[in-house]
């Protein structure tokens, strides 16, 4: 149920939203800010793909603000919601314990882990907003109300991809509810934690994240790298070299691994949307993949700014 607290929350947002005067945008306090943030994510996807859910809270204590992102794709139609105006404290969270539980002031969007952040035993995410029924996500709230949860049970783990990043994968159960109709779906999951003091989006990146069954990877390629890492069962392969076509609906993907292992495959979007990203567009794609003879389920996200991403290993020329 909605409290009294979350519904007067809601047009707030989108009040500040509306009444900014063009120029700036409405993040743009974020850029190339050196400070505390914790990023915490988790996805869903249905075992066929085409349902959908992804929920991120990134805070920021220093400034007492959070950005919120909830995404759903339910039977063909996606909902969007993002936030990064919303008030959060100032109290950094505590991430060490047993336990940790990462949320706005106003617990619109609110994520749990149990057990150490190197060996969770479970997570759990769980929103409430106003959503907009558009694959071209807007700051402020929609004219959807949308409920969402996930229940993540860990299966294999990773850390060091980037320094303080977490990343868990395994299976989840997901339930989405819009304007009262409720979809659920279970299928291959992923939950990750991160936090950092360097600025965020600063740079050109594509990061790939993927989940199967008995196997997961994250990849990245920006100017000054290409590397992730395939885990197999618990056995972790570095990625020499990883190697994909620029955005599109389907996207050829070729991987080196650390052992001479060279993996080839093909990415197709299910779902792509975007977001406003400190004045510049972030790329989501909700993708199946086939690679090295495994289906996988996950991301596909391109941010692509100043000289673009070198996806095949050369820095494209920028445009005119």
């Amino acid at each position: 149920m909605w409290t009294r607290r979350q519904a007067a929350f809601l047009p707030l947002a989108a009040g500040a939203c509306a009444s900014l005067p063009a120029g700036p945008p409405l993040d743009a306090q974020f850029t190339n800010i050196e400070t505390l943030s914790e990023s915490v994510h988790s996805g869903v996807s249905s075992e066929d793909g085409e349902q959908r859910l992804t929920m991120r809270l990134c805070r920021y204590p220093q400034l007492g603000l959070a950005w919120l992102w909830m995404h759903a794709r339910i039977d063909g139609q996606f909902y969007s919601f993002v936030n990064h105006i919303a008030p959060s404290g100032t109290d950094a969270t505590a991430v060490d314990g047993d336990s940790v539980r990462y949320a706005d002031s106003a617990a619109s969007l609110v994520f749990e882990r149990k057990g150490k952040v190197t060996a969770p035993t479970a997570a759990s995410a769980s929103g409430k907003c106003l959503a907009r029924k558009s694959a071209t996500s807007a700051f402020g709230n929609g004219d959807r109300r949308m409920e969402a949860s996930i229940d993540f049970s860990p299966e294999r783990l990773y850390s060091g991809l980037n320094k303080g990043r977490t990343e868990v994968f395994g299976k989840g159960r997901a339930s989405v509810t819009i304007n009262g109709r409720r979809v659920e779906f279970s299928g291959p999951a992923q939950f990750h934690e991160q936090g950092q003091t360097n600025p965020r989006f600063t740079a050109a990146f594509c990061y790939m994240t993927l989940w199967g069954e008995g196997a997961a990877s994250t990849m990245l390629i920006t100017a000054r790298r290409r590397d992730g890492y395939l885990l197999e069962g618990d056995r972790a392969t570095e990625v020499a070299a990883v190697v994909i076509d620029p955005p599109a609906a389907h996207r050829a993907i070729s991987v080196t691994l650390a052992d001479g292992r060279k993996l080839g495959g093909e990415v197709t979007v299910v779902q792509a949307y975007t977001l406003p990203m400190v004045g510049n567009t972030w790329r989501g794609h909700m993708v199946n993949v086939d690679l090295g003879g495994r289906s996988f389920r996950g991301h596909v996200n391109d941010y692509i700014i100043n000289d673009g991403i070198p996806y095949r290993g050369v820095i494209p020329p920028a445009s005119t």
